[in-house]
Order: C-alpha cells, then sequence, then structure tokens
C-alpha cells in the first residue's frame, strides 16, 4: 500500500507538471501569435494588445527567440516593446531597451538587429526632441536595411515625418515618393494609411490645407471600410484636428477652430489614463495653442499649468521605475546559468568517474566540494560586484534624474509664462499671475541653484568657514525674528533658552543658515500650534540646540532616511529635499551631530550639538573646508 501511494504521488506531480508547462507553452504561443499580427498590419496596439501587454509579453517571448535563425522576430519584437515604452512615457526604459538591442545585435553579428536598434534609439530621440540625431540614427538604420525590406518603408514614413518636422519638405518629399510607388502598386498594403496621413502632413506643412485633407479623407475611407484599427482612427483624428487648427489661423475661421477643438477633446479623452505619455502631452500642446489662437488666455494658461505639474509629479514614479529597469537582468541570468551548468558538469563527472573508479570516490568527493565552495564563492562575489555596481550607477542616476526634474520644473513655468505675457490682449489679473508665478520659480530656481553650490562645496573642502566668537543666544533670537517675518502658517514661532548668553566659536551665517533651514521646514508642516527653537547646555564643552513642531511629524520609516538628498515628505511641495543634507554637512564640519528624536510623537523634534570650543584639528578642517 506503501509504494502504490508514493507511485500515486509522483505520478500526480508529473502529470500537473507536464499540464503547466503545456498551459505555459499555449499562453506564450498566443501571446506571440498577438504580437505577430500587430507587426504584420503596421500597427503600434489594439484593442486587444494594449501597450501594457505589449511590454510584459515581450519580455516573456524575447529570450526563446534568441537565436540567429529567429533573429528577425526577436529584433522586431523588442522595437515594438521601445515604441511601446515611449507611447507610455517611459523614456528611460526605452533607451535601456534600445541600448540592450543594439548590444545584443552586436554580439550575434546581425545586420538587422543593428539596423532595428538604431531605429529604436532613432525613436528615443524623436521622443526627446533631439531630431538632429534621431535622423543620423534612421539613417544608419536605412544603411543597414535591403531596399525590399519591409521594415525600409517603416523607416522612410519615420524619416520623412522627422524631415517636415525640422522644415526641410523638399528632402523630405524624396522619401515620401517611394511610400507613393509602393502604395501605387499595392492599394491594400499594411502601411496605406501612414502613407496617406505622410502626404496629408507634407501639405500641412507646406500650407496646402485642402490637399492634406483630401488625404485624410482617403485614410480614413480605408480605415471605415477594412481595418478599423483604434490607432489608425487616432492618427488620422489627430492630423484632421491640425489641419483645422492650420485652416482657423490663416483664415480665421471660427468654425474649423471648434471643429479642431472637439476633436481633440475626444483624443484626450481616449489617452487620459495615462497623462504622462507622449500622445497625452502632444494633444495637450495643441489644445493650448489653439486657446491662444481664440485668445482664450485663462484656459490655455491652466492647462499649461495642469500639463506640466501632472508631467512634473509623474516625472519621479518613471524615475523610480528607471532604478529597476532590466539594464543588467539578462548578464546576471547569463552568468547564473553558467555557474549552474558548470556545478551540472562536475556532479556528471563524479557519478561517472564513480560507476568506473569506486577506488576515487573519496577523493572525488572532496575535489566537488572543493569546486562547490569556488562556484559558491563566485557566486557571492559575483552578487558582491553586481550590488556594488548597480549602487554606484543607482545614486549616479537619481542624483541625475532629481536635478533634471527639479530644474525643469521651474525652467518650463518661466518659460511658458514668459510666453503668455507677449500674448496681446491679456488681461490684468492673468498678467499679474503670471508675474507672481514667475517670481515665485526665479526663487525656486535660484533656492535650488545655490543648495547645490554649497552641497558641492562642501562635499570636496572648498567651502570656506569663517569661525570667531559669537553669542549663540543672540543669534537664535535674529533667527526667530526673521523666519517670524517671513512664516506662512497660524502656528506660534518661540524661542526658548535659560541662557542670558552663550559665547561659542562658530561660523555665524552657517549657524543661522542650519536653525533657518530647520525652522523653515518646521513652518511647511505645521498649520497651527507652536514651533520652538530651544538652545540649552548639554555639557561644559557642548551646546544642544532643538527645533520642536507640533505639526504632522515624520513616519518611522522615513525618518532613517530624511537626512538623504532629494528626500522630501511631500513630493508635490516646493523644495530640491537638499537642506537637511546641507545642514548635516555644515554641523559635522563644525563639528556636531544632527539627528531627529525617534520617540517624540507629537509632531517633529531636530537636534544639534555645537562644540563651545574648537579643537585645533577642527579648526583646522574648517578653515580648508
Amino acid at each position: 500500500m506503501r509504494k502504490i501511494a508514493i507511485i500515486s504521488a509522483v505520478a500526480t506531480i508529473l502529470l500537473f507538471s507536464f499540464a503547466t508547462r503545456t498551459y505555459a507553452t499555449r499562453t506564450d504561443n498566443e501571446h506571440l501569435s498577438a504580437l505577430q499580427s500587430l507587426i504584420s498590419r503596421e500597427i503600434p496596439y489594439d484593442a486587444n494588445t494594449p501597450i501594457d501587454s505589449i511590454i510584459s509579453w515581450t519580455n516573456q517571448l524575447a529570450p526563446t527567440l534568441k537565436f540567429p535563425r529567429t533573429e528577425e522576430s526577436y529584433f522586431t519584437l523588442l522595437l515594438w516593446q521601445v515604441s511601446a515604452y515611449i507611447m507610455r512615457g517611459d523614456l528611460s526604459l526605452a533607451v535601456d531597451r534600445a541600448r540592450y538591442m543594439y548590444e545584443s545585435a552586436k554580439d550575434m553579428n546581425s545586420n538587422f538587429g543593428i539596423a532595428l536598434a538604431n531605429q529604436a534609439i532613432g525613436q528615443a530621440y524623436t521622443a526627446s526632441y533631439i531630431q538632429d540625431k534621431a535622423l543620423s540614427s534612421y539613417l544608419d538604420a536605412l544603411h543597414h536595411l535591403s531596399p525590399n525590406n519591409p521594415q525600409t518603408y517603416r523607416l522612410l514614413v519615420k524619416i520623412s515625418t522627422l524631415l517636415q518636422q525640422m522644415n526641410r519638405l523638399e528632402e523630405a518629399m524624396t522619401y515620401v515618393n517611394p511610400l507613393n510607388q509602393l502604395l501605387e502598386q499595392q492599394p491594400e498594403h499594411p502601411l496605406a494609411i501612414p502613407i496617406l496621413i505622410e502626404n496629408a502632413t507634407y501639405y500641412i506643412s507646406s500650407g496646402d490645407q485642402q490637399t492634406a485633407l483630401r488625404y485624410l479623407q482617403k485614410a480614413d475611407s480605408i480605415y471605415q471600410n477594412h481595418t478599423h484599427e483604434p490607432a489608425h482612427g487616432f492618427s488620422i483624428d489627430y492630423y484632421t484636428a491640425a489641419c483645422y487648427r492650420a485652416l482657423a489661423a490663416d483664415d480665421h475661421d471660427k468654425q474649423k477652430a471648434d471643429e479642431a477643438l472637439a476633436l481633440y477633446n475626444k483624443l484626450l479623452e481616449l489617452v487620459s489614463g495615462n497623462k504622462r505619455s507622449l500622445e497625452y502631452r502632444s494633444i495637450s500642446a495643441e489644445k493650448i495653442y489653439l486657446y491662444k489662437l481664440l485668445g482664450r488666455f485663462d484656459e490655455a494658461c491652466r492647462i499649461y499649468q495642469e500639463l506640466y505639474t501632472v508631467t512634473d509629479t509623474l516625472a519621479s514614479k518613471s524615475y523610480i521605475r528607471q532604478i529597476n529597469a532590466l539594464k543588467a537582468t539578462y548578464q546576471i541570468d547569463e552568468l547564473k546559468l553558467g555557474n549552474k551548468a558548470q556545478e551540472n558538469r562536475i556532479v556528471l563527472a563524479s557519478i561517472f568517474i564513480g560507476l568506473g573508479l569506486l577506488a576515487f570516490i573519496s577523493m572525488l568527493a572532496v575535489w566537488q566540494r572543493k569546486q562547490k565552495k569556488k562556484v559558491a564563492l563566485s557566486k557571492k562575489n559575483l552578487e558582491q560586484s553586481r550590488w556594488n555596481a548597480e549602487s554606484a550607477t543607482r545614486a549616479k542616476s537619481v542624483f541625475l534624474s532629481n536635478m533634471s526634474h527639479e530644474i525643469r520644473t521651474p525652467l518650463n513655468a518661466l518659460s511658458g509664462f514668459s510666453a503668455l505675457l507677449t500674448e496681446e490682449g491679456l488681461d490684468d489679473a492673468t498678467r499679474l499671475q503670471c508675474t507672481e508665478i514667475i517670481q515665485q520659480n526665479s526663487e525656486l530656481l535660484l533656492k535650488l541653484i545655490n543648495d547645490v553650490i554649497d552641497l558641492s562645496s562642501l562635499e570636496f573642502g572648498k567651502m570656506q568657514f569663517s569661525i570667531g566668537e559669537h553669542d549663540a543666544v543672540a543669534t537664535c533670537r535674529n533667527v526667530t525674528d526673521t523666519v517670524g517675518k517671513v512664516k506662512q502658517t497660524q502656528a506660534e514661532l518661540l524661542f526658548v533658552t535659560s541662557l542670558e548668553e552663550l559665547k561659542i566659536e562658530t561660523d555665524d551665517s552657517r549657524l543661522q543658515q542650519v536653525l533657518i533651514n530647520l525652522l523653515i521646514n518646521a513652518t511647511k508642516f505645521t498649520t497651527e500650534g507652536a514651533i520652538t527653537l530651544k538652545l540649552e547646555k548639554e555639557s561644559d564643552d557642548m551646546a544642544l540646540f532643538s527645533v520642536t513642531d507640533t505639526g504632522c511629524g515624520i513616519p518611522k520609516e522615513k525618518q532613517a532616511h530624511i537626512f538623504q538628498r532629494f528626500e522630501k515628505l511631500d513630493e508635490n511641495a516646493q523644495g530640491s529635499g537638499l537642506g537637511l543634507s546641507i545642514c548635516q554637512l555644515i554641523i559635522e564640519h563644525i563639528g556636531g551631530r544632527i539627528w531627529i528624536d525617534p520617540d517624540y510623537d507629537e509632531g517633529s523634534r531636530f537636534l544639534f550639538t555645537h562644540p563651545i570650543r574648537q579643537t585645533k584639528g577642527t579648526q583646522k578642517k574648517e578653515g580648508r573646508a
């Protein structure tokens, strides 16, 4: 009975394993078929295969196609994935995937792969509005493709579109002509609608809107009678709206402007689920231009502000996903497989040798254990090296990403609202609002740059400290008076000390900088109650400062990271997130330490110590800081 039970259990496990593998294989085949259908129909997505599915399925299927005999399918899938990342707004992931395509193509010595990798890089450059490099990448891709390859015609469409955007219309037409010849030979070609749209955009750029509309109507006829692909319908509506907008601008035709506005509203409703996508931003920009054309400056200003608020808020999420990108996944997997294969070879060698030579079993066992230890050590070293490399890359990427994000926010506002101020007919209230926003963002940009300069100077020992004897009590009173005049909160600002005076050796301006930073931070998160600056002597050699508020407090899980760069409690609040990092560096340079009280639960309490007398070693360090 026991043997029967064991046999039954083994059979059940084998049957379950077989069923699971069969289901997974069938699912992969269905996903591959859906992706190949998109490629054959020359569309980026459809209702059954949305953008997120393209990304997910390609991650599953691509490794199974990475062979010379299936290289065209492999690189084409990766190209579609890059396009999906770009449409979703994940430009950084798209660039990483394009780079991976190029490295894989070089390893496989594949001209086709190199061509598609260059096309992917060109698409990423186009989305970044770096047109010259995008054109260079497209032309490199065209160089590696044969004239009759289907990918050649896709490239011609992209090159023509890019040249029109660069206002090189005659040159663009040289790439449109081969597309028109293809359309004459194959009227039902999957690229028929994109080719007709390409002709329409050429005439829109040339100022012949009526001819452009005829091409768009022909494309719409094919769409209504044959394809019904949502991506094609989206493109036709987008360029029809662009045509109406151009007619409204040229002829001051309000009806055409209203028709264009209706189409833009319809398209925005379709893509409103992802407000950081390329399509949403492009349509919003067109709508802003149309509102300016109609003299509806308030609505243009509102959409402009909403567009950049959404873009900047969501940009941080995009950069967080970039840190977790698949940049090194395949390389690590290959190394793990290599280690596993080596271990398997050792085991098999031990078995075969043991069967023939029993006398060597003990020696082989010792040798095998040594080899396993080497493999384990190799794995450990590999994991440590990978972690070190990723940590360094992550730190650099986070710093650059946050700097780019924080600087772009005020610059976008300065550029946009400055442009609005030049518009004629702008009412005084709107002009005052734009001026206030420009002033706020100018101050924000100046504060960010000053923080970065301070942080860099402190880190590399270039900041000069002027150490002298100052009364800490007087400094605290001066700081509370200053912050009390500019605070934007109902909370009461207090200074508490039992000391008449406390002479300390310090850099008074840097000490004030630290205190002001801590107090300003407290005012941001304390709407009512009190903010208290307290000064006392911790010992004969050390002074103790504390800033206590009755605000919302800092969650326990964030307290360990609060002094890290760009760490912010509220991602939507203004500020660079560098203030506490600078405070920590200043206090440590002076010879003290700064921390947050983890036991205080009625708000937040920051404390830092300061030496009353500077030692010779500290003075020497401060002199060259």
